[in-house]
């Protein structure tokens, strides 16, 4: 639509002094843009434009059939002289391949929906708890609809049975077992658990009690994680030595100590004590009890003979 407009009335709102006769022409053009082809004619045609058209390529699939660009852009035009006419070119999408829709789709389904589209399928799976997207499409990259080269790879995210791993540190074995059971019958995970006996305890009731677990608690598990935990293994301890007989001492082990310290420790039980020395090169003990006449643990009421490297 062309308006007559005078021009000291453009500059009196602008403040600037011009010749009162002076006549400018404004020219209002219409915005079209992601109206459908006939619609942004016809409204563009009733206002007394001319229009054309060319193609353009899309960036998503529903714009297919609409305006995408103009020229002149919408909006008000000032000129000096009326325009005799006044062209408006639009662009309108008209080809482009897009990704298409496959959103809660199964991954088989949305697999062959990529394929048929030109475009090569990745799936990659996340963790997922929620029972009616397991093995379902929760997002795409790119989106729906967006525009793709044909050929390029559609990355479809896939919902997989999934569970985060208890805490069993410090819980007995069978109960972790019993709870991996429990957990497989009502999410179909398939996990599989393997304990192993590695340290051992002189506790009795830390039998079994597990130490140390794979994965870490909290880690995600999926379908066919196998869990290791490792338990303790009760071992009972030594009996407690008998007390020595009267008259008797439980000899110690003296092997290894020097000769002074292991002398005075007999002499200090009240035992009568020989030394003896032996040399051989291959020894290097010198000073030290290299063997006992009475064994360690043995009660004896002596005398005990001690064999010493010679210097």
């Amino acid at each position: 639509m062309i308006k007559k407009l005078s021009v000291a009335v453009i500059a009196l709102a602008l403040g600037i002094a011009v010749p009162c006769h002076a006549v400018m022409y404004l020219v209002n053009i219409p915005d079209v843009r992601n109206l459908p082809k006939a619609e942004a004619e016809s409204r563009l045609k009733a206002k007394g434009f001319q229009v054309a058209f060319v193609d353009g390529t899309a960036q998503m699939s529903t714009q297919i059939g609409k305006v995408i660009d103009q020229k002149p852009a919408g909006g008000g035009y000032m000129f000096a002289e009326k325009p005799k006419t006044m062209l408006v070119t639009l662009t309108i999408a008209a080809k482009g391949s897009f990704v298409p829709m496959t959103l809660l789709m199964t991954e088989a389904a949305a697999v062959d929906a990529v394929k048929k589209a030109g475009f090569v399928p990745k799936v990659e799976y996340y963790p997922e708890e929620t029972g009616g997207m397991i093995g379902k499409v929760k997002n795409t990259d790119p989106a729906p609809h967006l525009a793709l080269a044909p050929g390029g790879t559609v990355t479809l995210k896939v919902g997989a049975a999934a569970h985060a791993m208890p805490n069993f540190v410090g819980h007995y074995a069978q109960g972790a077992k019993q709870t991996i059971e429990q957990l497989n019958a009502v999410k179909p995970l398939g996990l599989k658990v393997t304990v192993t006996q590695g340290k051992t305890t002189t506790v009795a009731q830390d039998d079994q009690r597990v130490y140390e677990q794979s994965p870490a608690p909290g880690t995600t598990l999926k379908a066919g994680t196998e869990i290791r935990l490792a338990a303790y293994r009760y071992v009972a301890p030594p009996p407690p030595p008998k007390p020595a007989e009267p008259g008797k001492v439980l000899m110690p082990d003296l092997v290894g100590k020097p000769e002074k310290e292991a002398v005075e420790t007999l002499q200090k039980a009240g035992l009568k004590v020989t030394v003896r020395y032996f040399s051989n090169p291959r020894l290097r003990a010198p000073g030290r009890v290299l063997a006992q006449s009475v064994a360690a643990g043995t009660q004896t009421a002596g005398p005990v003979v001690l064999t010493v490297g010679g210097r």
